[in-house]
């Protein structure tokens, strides 16, 4: 199994990046079927090749660095073009962490014994509490009290991107991609959305990642800026429904009556 790991730095050096860190540590290079993508979207980076591989204990190494801050929807999209040929796709950030040490043997194992579900999803969390996977519905998030490790079905659910794993071939076959439309906001949750109407299964995975949250940390009008971008991004999922823009459209005027926006 051909196994793809992709992992977005942003104004961080690789050693310093929680994932890559992860990768490193628990020895993902020994298996020879993992290849790693690290697309740098930094305004800067001084990243040698060869020290990255070394890093990662493989030669199975792209390094990407495009300083213009590419949209994640086209980092992923570019991806899965590329790497077509491969089998499986997990799409990580540079902020998450792997505690099981069997992760990438466990991981391929769950994928092998189970060949006809494909989303596969962490229990990721942050301050104790479950973030992904959770709901959506229109506008509104949700999240799970718990959730056990196994196959679960769900119309509703979705996902955060890091941690996420996907068999590339589902997605071909069906012609899923990233909405080039989102940047940031609304790209996982658009994501979910498509896969949903073909598939509602997914599997999560006996694994916590513990994961830093930037919302966890935003000013007051930073989080303002956030709630827009989210709305925006929220209108472009909903916009072939008229119903759907509708609501949202309240929601938004919501919003600016209580200030949040």
């Amino acid at each position: 199994m051909k196994k793809l790991y992709l992992t977005v730095l942003y104004k961080i050096k690789y050693s310093n990046s929680q994932t890559l860190r992860s990768f490193s540590e628990l020895r993902f290079g020994d298996n020879k079927n993992n290849f790693f993508v690290v697309w740098d979207n930094s305004p800067e980076s001084e990243t040698k090749i060869q020290e990255l591989k070394e890093f990662l204990n493989t030669e199975n190494v792209e390094y990407l660095h495009t300083p213009d801050n590419t949209a994640l929807s086209k980092v992923y999209n570019s991806c899965l073009e590329k790497y077509s040929d491969f089998d499986f796709l997990m799409i990580f950030d540079q902020d998450s962490k792997i505690i099981r040490k069997d992760f990438d043997f466990y991981l391929e194992k769950t994928i092998s014994e189970n060949p006809d579900v494909n989303i596969f999803l962490p229990q990721v969390y942050s301050k104790n509490k479950l973030y992904s996977p959770g709901k959506f519905w229109i506008f509104k998030g949700w999240h799970y009290k718990r959730l056990a490790a196994g196959i679960h079905k769900d119309n509703l659910y979705t996902a955060i991107m890091s941690g996420t794993g996907v068999r590339i071939p589902f997605l071909k076959k069906n012609k899923i991609t990233f909405n080039e439309e989102l940047s940031l906001y609304g790209i996982d949750t658009c994501f979910f959305s498509d896969v949903r109407k073909i598939d509602s299964r997914f599997y999560v995975l006996d694994e916590r990642l513990e994961h830093d949250l930037s919302e966890n940390h935003l000013s007051k009008e930073d989080r303002k800026k956030h709630t827009r971008l989210y709305l925006e991004g929220t209108f472009i999922m909903n916009k072939k429904s008229l119903f759907k823009t509708l609501i949202v459209y309240l929601y938004e005027l919501y919003l600016k009556l209580h200030g949040k926006i």
